[in-house]
């Protein structure tokens, strides 16, 4: 970073914002103890109206007390979460300033943060109309917008920038220049500094967690984020062009109070591994989302058959020819599941008609509920028959019958296996082929032996979901009854296949309230085949011109990004910010690939004691035994990354490829990529160096005593 010397108008200006953060956050202060002493006095209130409740017995004055304690609960929570967002406030209280020339010849200021303080003047940034002002003009734009219901025009006369961390101001990015307060105390930055300094994280960032890029937003991104809640956003983006950032901003957005239908207890975050899940929910409080569950497909899965079939059930991976892996994630499967349904429900439908045949008035009943899903429609039905004008012994008897039926039918996994079992059915899904019957047969004593040992394969999981999600009408709750999401969010869509999508898109209320991002050269999960963008759009409703594409890459360099894009086909050089070439060290030994990496990391500790590394290499086994051949030659901060055992603090990671997707660190070394790891006629190996390579924000390692791939040549 070379500094340029500060002007005094620059002093000046600097001062002006510090004086103006500190008086923020000053104001900020003083209203803490006013909140804390209102909410000490609304839980004192709760206490002494619950306390009345309990002992007042007469139901005519009990009842008003009902009403009155609710409401005192009710200002205990507000009051809570106006005492969570001033502290939020205060560790952050605003990433941007406008000052307006209004028309009217008035002088307006807005700072802009993640939260409201009327009292402060900051304006929350999901205040659309307001926030505009910041978003889509530029400073010496005119500007008109309707505000309040009341137009107003004017120009931009002020628009800044800032980055606030610990409390301080370190930042303040200006249309003549960025401004940094290092350990020298402030500077201007040269060209180079300002696009390190415009990074994910910044400058000397101590955050590992997704960066909240706000302050970044463009115009298109803003009117993206911001644009009409009751319809699907679609992004399809390249490594570290902020697509999941952008999408998780947009659930911020759809979480406010003015936007009104997403409720975060209702709002579920899908995710492809548990690393990206631990990343995910350590950002999404800095970004103001709080109680939205982040989770794996599986784990979500997993948690919803268990309440199902009231069982926890073993499921293991095993080691499946490729053809299963297909059969178990395509479309055909998915037909021959909701075939296996139909056919029970036309089952039913006949065996329930013929046995209350002699009672007309049920025949009647049970035909009124054709429309409902199978089990809803017979749990129904059960009640309807207890609730009958039946001989007691008669209705015991069609009670029994009816709960041994609800019994054989609410067995998911045994259809599951009876499916997989049958290959003269299955046969009438997939396409014809020479080994298909082969194949099948296969399929049918995998099947029978799991049965036999009462295990699944993990790919098992999403066919039981999908069927308990047919046969109930919706996922159910844990007492049985379908429950829809407010609002999904879909990442690294690219991996998930025909079945989890149907399960996903059957999750909502309402498809529109979808969010999908993925980047197919992200793909690493070969087996499950992507449904597509245009079947997405498609099934969506929504037009192509919808889907968002976002190209250029706030996370890794240039010259980063230049070496990916060659590996995904795309030759020629990347935009982005500048930076060092990839280093490419042909080690002579292992003792060479381990000094090399000791050394490296060093050095970056050093330069950046805040730094987070990561070395990446190609299977778990690989990074378990790096990382016991470097514990004594790095004997700080070195750790193993893998599913729960993910943390973000400074220091080394050793992990493999497949844990990193979605995660970014500030330098990677990518150990043994050799022809062996990573084969060119493997067609997963192009996506998997991808991935790895577009994991660096900084520097790029690459090592190993083997030759380097062939998908690697021309370095």
């Amino acid at each position: 970073m070379s500094p340029t010397p500060l002007s005094e108008e620059e002093r000046r200006m600097i001062a002006e914002e510090e004086e103006r953060f500190e008086k923020t956050v000053a104001s900020l202060v003083g209203e803490l103890p006013q909140v804390r002493e209102a909410k000490i006095s609304a839980n004192q209130a709760a206490r002494e109206l619950t306390a009345w409740l309990v002992t007042e017995w007469n139901p005519e004055e009990r009842q008003p007390l009902v009403s009155d304690e609710a409401v005192a609960h009710r200002i205990v929570d507000i009051r809570k979460k106006s005492d969570q967002d001033l502290l939020e406030l205060i560790r952050e209280p605003y990433f941007g300033r406008v000052v307006t020339n209004e028309d009217d010849g008035r002088e307006v200021e807005f700072l802009i943060g993640k939260k409201s303080n009327i009292g402060s003047g900051i304006v929350d940034w999901r205040n659309g109309p307001i926030s505009g002002l910041y978003f889509n003009y530029q400073e010496g734009e005119e500007f008109l917008e309707v505000i309040n219901e009341r137009e107003r025009s004017g120009s931009i006369k002020i628009r800044r920038s800032y980055k606030i961390e610990a409390g301080r101001m370190v930042q303040i990015d200006t249309p003549d220049g960025v401004y940094y307060h290092g350990d020298r105390g402030w500077v201007k930055l040269d060209l180079d500094a300002e696009a390190a300094a415009h990074r994910s994280r910044g400058i000397g960032s101590k955050k590992k967690t997704l960066p909240s890029i706000l302050s970044l937003i463009t115009r298109e991104q803003f009117e993206l984020i911001t644009s009409d809640p009751d319809r699907p956003v679609l992004i399809q983006g390249s490594a570290g062009s902020g697509k999941t950032t952008v999408a998780l901003h947009r659930l911020a957005w759809l979480l406010g109070e003015t936007q009104g239908h997403a409720r975060p207890e209702k709002t579920r975050v899908v995710v492809m591994n548990k690393s990206l899940q631990i990343y995910v929910s350590s950002t999404l409080p800095s970004m103001g989302i709080h109680q939205v569950e982040v989770t794996t497909f599986n784990r979500w899965a997993l948690g919803i058959i268990r309440d199902a079939t009231r069982r926890n059930p073993v499921f293991q991976f095993h080691n499946l020819p490729a053809f299963i892996e297909e059969i178990k994630f395509s479309d055909e499967i998915l037909a021959a599941i909701a075939s296996q349904v139909d056919n029970e429900r036309a089952q039913a439908d006949r065996d329930l008609r013929a046995r209350f045949e002699a009672h007309p008035g049920l025949v009647a009943v049970w035909g009124e509920g054709r429309k409902k899903a199978l089990l809803p429609r017979l749990r129904d039905f059960l009640h309807d028959v207890k609730t009958a004008p039946l001989p007691e012994a008669e209705k015991k008897d069609h009670v029994d019958y009816l709960n041994r039926r609800l019994e054989s039918l609410e067995d998911y996994i045994g259809d599951i296996y009876d499916l997989q079992a049958d290959p003269e059915r299955l046969a009438r899904f997939l396409p014809p082929g020479e080994k298909r019957g082969e194949h099948l047969q296969v399929l049918k004593r995998l099947a029978e032996k799991n049965r036999r040992k009462r295990v699944l394969d993990y790919f098992d999981m999403s066919l039981i979901l999908r069927n308990i999600q047919i046969k109930n009408g919706g996922l159910p709750d844990k007492d049985g009854r379908p429950e829809f999401l407010d609002h999904l969010v879909i990442d690294e869509a690219q991996d998930f296949g025909p079945v989890e999508f149907a399960v996903m898109f059957g999750a909502v209320e309402d498809k529109r309230h979808i969010t999908v991002v993925g980047d197919v050269s992200q793909k690493i999960l070969t087996a499950r085949k992507f449904i597509g963008w245009d079947r997405i759009v498609h099934q969506l409703e929504v037009d192509n011109e919808d889907l968002i594409q976002l190209e250029v890459s706030f996370r890794c360099t240039a010259p980063i990004m230049t070496l990916a894009r060659r590996i995904e086909g795309r030759p020629g050089p990347a935009e982005g910010r500048g930076g060092s070439a990839p280093i490419w060290h042909h080690a002579g030994d292992s003792d060479d690939v381990l000094e090399t990496l000791a050394d490296w990391a060093a050095k970056w500790r050093v330069r950046d004691p805040q730094a987070l590394l990561a070395l990446i290499c190609r299977t778990p086994k690989q990074a378990m035994q790096l990382k016991e051949d470097l514990a004594e030659m790095i004997p700080d901060g070195l750790r193993l990354g893998h599913r729960n055992q993910f943390s973000f603090e400074p220091g080394v990671i050793v992990t493999n490829v497949h844990q990193v997707k979605g995660l970014e660190f500030d330098a990677v070394a990518l150990v043994e990529p050799s022809e062996d790891n990573y084969p060119r006629r493997r067609a997963e190996s192009r996506n998997l160096l991808y991935v790895a390579i577009t994991r660096a924000q900084e520097d790029l390692l690459l090592i190993g005593k083997a030759p380097f791939s062939s998908l690697l040549s021309g370095h």
